[in-house]
């Protein structure tokens, strides 16, 4: 069984891997512009296709299910847009996208349900109020629940925002003209004209001023258009009396009809309109007077005829020119100055200013003199919404600058002078925090720049000269303990580096001078253990580059003369050579030397110019190696003891085609697929058990694509890689193969939310994170209700949570935002669940883990989050299961197993993580009865039990697969196993010399597979486990001597899973509910 540390709450369907396309590269942005890209080409099905691929988890999620809702609308799939809606509202995501309040409540227009798409937009307008797009269906919902008021109320809106939004202009033309406002009709669709003249309401446009003012739009007007102002009684008088229509009226175009002649009298009238304070005069008058008074309304009536072309013929058609001349001499220079000009209470106070459009919509406002932006500036999002607060002198940025994110949360703010960077910089987390405070004088970094870390703590700090970095970098942890420091001079390193670690003990030291490592160069484990050495002069390593194991063993020598490399030998964890390259004066290798752990070299070979050209293949079988012609399709290499490690193809010295790579049992530990010596393809890695590791796909030597990473065979992570980065989703899983976490990385970091979910499917907890930080945690009941919401924002002290109504408690302290100092966990009977200790956010010094039972579970020792001491292990009743030796991480010295009355059950020792050595077995009574011969983790022998009762029979494994079976002297098995391929496979048993059951359990390829039960010297059982591929799965039972229940603990997918049941005297006196290995309740 594997080992049990800190339980971190990680996982969705079964996939396989068989059916996974893994060279599909997760790119969110290329999956919306594609599918907008087929949209716009009007094959809705496969845009579907595309959007479908954007996952629930990626921050563009919403925007994937905007234009998945634009595109089944297209196809009439009302049922499915339905759904789809009703499923984001109801998830309330839609405030997290507002633009879906407009589709959501359009598409309730569109079906007549009026009161509820009244409801759905008015929710929008919170985040919508200033959306021409969102206000304007509104409008239409108000027309079609005739509430014509409403809807002229907020067409008026729009306009006065967004001057370009042409819809509205038509709209409330429309409504003016049919409540008899003929002359704001007549404005209003001259907007619209002048803006849009192809339009697809042009044409109606057109034909509604054709109609005779004196015999249409009589209507008596019963709406409120402007509370004062707009006073056209003249000009409607005209107009009503038909005088533009008199055939003594002089028409300023060759184009003679009714709606030329009435446009005509109002364009000129508006010369002489005294403007009041209401709507249209203020909006319209205006441009429609420079219009005029620049003679401009001879092209102009050319001009707003444009969809009329079809039908007018060579009577439009020879304008062109004059047409052309008004849009690129009027309308592009002078016409937008009047036309976008309008009052409005700019920053509390009414300014006259200009609309500045981008992409069709309202960016900036504020005001222009002399047609030059002139002081502060609404800068505004495609919405409408803040996004920004900018000041111009003279047309360029000058001043301080805001800038604001959707939910109207400062993001940036910078000072400019003539529009150069000048001042201070600051910009800011989406948490409100401080990312960075910058200094620039002219354009260019000068001054201090200092960094921040999410949650509040400087991160790094420098001086800036000119755009170059100017004395000493100095980077901190969270709790301000030194992280970095190096010395710059005028953008050149030059002087000593020095990093610590989490617990401040020094990481890396060198010197530098311009730019060069010079002298010795140090990496430390822990301040003190070496993990690399070198020394350098100029730059260049002197000597040799050495790297450590954890053990303090050698582990890779890189020799150089003058400078150059020479030789790169690597060594196993005994100290024994594992390859070794050799190099010519071009650092290119010439020689590259296998060797097994015995030191027998067994295969060798020789390169030209980079390129493979031969080989030399040794065995203990031959006494002269064999030549290897690399000519043929295929190279297979060999141990020295002739088992097949390496078959692949060769082309032109490069490595091509499939390469397949074994254990020396001969099962697969890798295949790989290569072009032109770059893997390309799929890599599929396997345990030494022959399952499944891994399975991704590589593109020039690069991972990209889809990256499966599995546990004991079982599926258990998927990433997804972009050229070498993880960006894009990541699921994990739970054994059964249900989503357990997921998650969304963006350049190797993990961003947004992180969702954990229990194995029923319901939300336990939602983590916020910004660049690999954690900036929040949301913890849910077993209801899937909030239970805790927790800001990491600057939270500095000693805190307190409780979860699951009281059930467990955690207590801890803090230094903005990392876990520093005390960690504990009880519950609520006081009975302790974890303690222990962090710095900096990573686990140190001594950790405990209790069980249910509240006795020591597991306990060891951390350094910088890596285990690194000894580590005991209990069983659930507190009995000594295991101990082993660490250092930083890696498993190095003995391994013991216990019995359950403490004796030995077998004992064996590593070299990093590699058994090395003998395994020995021994019984209850702590006699030895089996020893295994390790190699580097391969079985090579076993001696059992001769009739003399020692460890003296000793036999040589063939193949790392035998049948073993250890007897006493009387004949009774002491203990019987099968090891296949150097794997532990079927029964596995361990008997007294009585020949009473001691210790019994089933292996599947390695795994726990089924019951494993251990027994008192009595024969009585004393615990009773399941699994299912090592595995946790079921009761797990333990007994006392006299055979009464002590405790029985349910597991699903290796978790504490329903209840613990804890007895005394054979009596239930405890229950412990557990969910996903989290204690919820307790019931006595």
């Amino acid at each position: 069984m594997k080992k049990i540390h800190l339980v971190l709450l990680l996982s969705f369907f079964i996939k396989s891997y068989s059916q996974t396309d893994y060279t599909a590269v997760y790119n969110n942005d290329t999956f919306i512009n594609k599918g907008v890209a087929l949209y716009d080409d009007e094959k809705y099905n496969e845009a579907l296709l595309e959007f479908d691929k954007i996952k629930t988890i990626d921050p563009k999620y919403l925007q994937a299910q905007y234009e998945k809702a634009l595109t089944l609308s297209a196809l009439a799939q009302k049922e499915a847009l339905k759904a789809l809606f009703e499923k984001l509202y109801q998830s309330n995501k839609m405030p997290e996208f507002p633009t879906l309040y407009t589709l959501y409540g359009s598409y309730l227009s569109d079906e007549k349900d009026y009161d509820l798409a009244e409801k759905i937009f008015t929710e929008g307008q919170k985040y919508l109020s200033n959306s021409s797009n969102h206000l304007y269906n509104l409008a239409i919902l108000y027309v079609w629940k005739e509430q014509p008021q409403k809807a002229v109320d907020l067409l008026e809106k729009i306009i006065t925002n967004n001057p370009n939004h042409a819809s509205s202009h038509y709209l409330l033309g429309i409504i003016a003209l049919e409540n008899g406002k003929i002359t704001e009709g007549t404005l209003a669709l001259m907007s619209y004209l002048v803006i849009a003249p192809n339009g697809r309401n042009a044409e109606k446009a057109i034909l509604r001023l054709n109609a005779k003012f004196a015999q249409n739009y009589l209507t008596q007007n019963k709406l409120v258009f402007s509370k004062s102002g707009d006073n056209f009684e003249e000009i409607e008088t005209i107009l009503r009396n038909q005088l533009p229509l008199n055939p003594a009226y002089k028409v300023k175009s060759t184009i003679d009809d009714v709606v030329i002649r009435q446009v005509q009298a109002v364009v000129e009238y508006a010369s002489e309109h005294k403007i009041g304070d209401g709507f249209f005069e203020t909006t319209y008058i205006p441009w429609v007077k420079n219009l005029n008074d620049n003679n401009q309304f001879e092209p102009f009536s050319y001009y707003m005829l444009s969809a009329m072309e079809a039908k007018l013929g060579k009577q439009l058609t020879a304008q062109k020119k004059k047409v052309t001349d008004f849009n690129d001499h009027y309308l592009l220079k002078d016409f937008w100055s009047f036309y976008a000009k309008r009052t409005l209470n700019l920053f509390g106070t009414p300014e006259e200013v200009i609309v500045i459009l981008k992409n069709r919509n309202p960016y900036l406002i504020g005001k222009q003199i002399n047609g030059l932006k002139e002081g502060q500036y609404q800068y505004l999002d495609e919405n409408g919404n803040l996004s920004g607060i900018l000041n111009f002198k003279n047309d360029l940025l000058d001043g301080v600058q805001k800038y604001y994110n959707p939910k109207g949360n400062l993001t940036e703010e910078k000072s400019f002078t003539n529009g150069k960077l000048e001042g201070t910089r600051t910009a800011y987390y989406e948490n409100g925090n401080v990312s960075v405070i910058e200094n620039y004088k002219n354009d260019a970094l000068n001054g201090n720049s200092a960094s921040y870390y999410p949650n509040g703590g400087k991160q790094c700090e420098i001086n800036f000269t000119n755009g170059e970095r100017d004395g000493i970098l100095t980077c901190l942890y969270e709790n301000g303990s030194p992280k970095l420091s190096m010395v710059y001079a005028m953008g050149k390193v030059n002087g000593p580096y020095v990093s610590h670690n989490e617990v401040g003990d020094i990481k890396e030291s060198s010197v530098y001078k311009n730019d060069l490592n010079e002298g010795d160069y140090v990496e430390y484990y822990d301040g003190k253990i070496k993990k690399a050495t070198a020394n350098y002069s100029n730059g260049k390593i002197q000597g040799s580059y050495k790297t450590y194991f954890t053990s303090s063993a050698l582990e890779k020598e890189n020799s150089y003369e003058a400078g150059k490399l020479k030789t790169i030998t690597n060594y196993f964890p005994n100290g024994v050579k594992a390859n070794e390259s050799l190099h010519n004066d071009k650092e290119e290798v010439e020689t590259y030397s296998y060797y097994d752990t015995s030191g027998n070299t067994y295969f060798e070979e020789k390169y030209k110019s980079g390129d493979l050209k031969s080989g030399l293949q040794y065995s203990n079988k031959k006494e002269q190696p064999v030549a290897i012609n690399l000519t043929k399709n295929t190279f297979e290499m060999r141990n020295f003891k002739d088992n097949i490690l390496v078959t692949g193809s060769f082309e032109k010295g490069k490595k091509s085609q499939q390469w397949n790579y074994f254990y020396a049992s001969g099962l697969p530990k890798m295949t790989e697929f290569y072009v032109q010596g770059k893997e390309q393809g799929l890599d599929t890695e396997y345990y030494k058990n022959g399952l499944v590791s891994s399975i991704k796909n590589y593109t020039n030597d690069t991972l990209n694509g889809v990256y499966e990473g599995y546990e004991n065979g079982i599926l258990d992570e998927v990433y997804a890689y972009e050229n070498g980065k993880q960006n894009g989703p990541y699921h994990s899983f739970y054994a059964d193969g249900t989503l357990k976490t997921e998650g969304f990385f963006t350049n190797n970091e993990l961003n947004y939310d992180k969702i954990t979910y229990r194995q029923n499917g319901t939300i336990a907890r939602k983590e916020r994170y910004i660049n690999n930080f954690q900036t929040a945690l949301t913890t849910y009941t077993l209801k899937e209700e909030i239970e805790n919401s927790i800001d990491y924002k600057n939270k500095t002290g000693k805190f307190n949570y409780t979860f699951y109504n009281g059930t467990i408690s955690q207590e801890y302290e803090m230094v903005n935002g990392k876990l520093n100092e005390k960690f504990t966990v009880k519950d609520q009977l006081n009975t302790p669940i974890i303690t222990s200790e962090y710095a900096n956010g990573m686990l140190t010094n001594n950790y405990k883990s209790f069980s249910p039972l509240g006795t020591l579970y597991f306990e060891t020792t951390y350094y910088c989050g890596r285990i690194n001491g000894k580590y005991t292990q209990n069983d659930l009743v507190g009995n000594l299961r295991l101990t082993d030796e660490n250092t930083f991480g890696e498993e190095n010295g003995k391994t013991i197993r216990y019995y359950q009355n403490k004796v030995k059950m077998s004992e064996y020792n590593q070299l990093n993580g590699v058994l090395q050595g003998e395994l020995f077995y021994y019984n209850q009574k702590g006699e030895a009865i089996l020893a295994i011969g390790y190699t580097n983790n391969a079985p090579i022998y076993f001696t059992r039990m001769s009739k003399s009762g020692l460890l003296d029979d000793k036999i040589i494994i063939d193949n790392e697969t035998a049948d073993i079976t250890s007897n006493y002297p009387n004949g009774k098995v002491a203990l019987q196993m099968q090891l296949v391929k150097g794997n532990y496979e079927g029964k596995f048993s361990i008997h007294s010399g009585e020949g009473k059951p001691e210790f019994e359990c089933v292996y599947l390829n390695n795994l726990l597979h089924g019951e494993r039960i251990e027994y008192y010297v009595t024969g009585g059982i004393y615990k009773k486990e399941n699994f299912i591929k090592n595995n946790f799965e079921g009761p797990q039972e333990y007994f006392k001597p006299d055979g009464k229940a002590w405790l029985t603990a349910n597991y699903k997918n290796d978790e504490f899973h329903g209840n613990t049941l804890i007895y005394s005297e054979g009596k239930l006196i405890l229950t412990k509910k557990y969910d996903s290995n989290e204690l919820v309740a307790i019931i006595k």
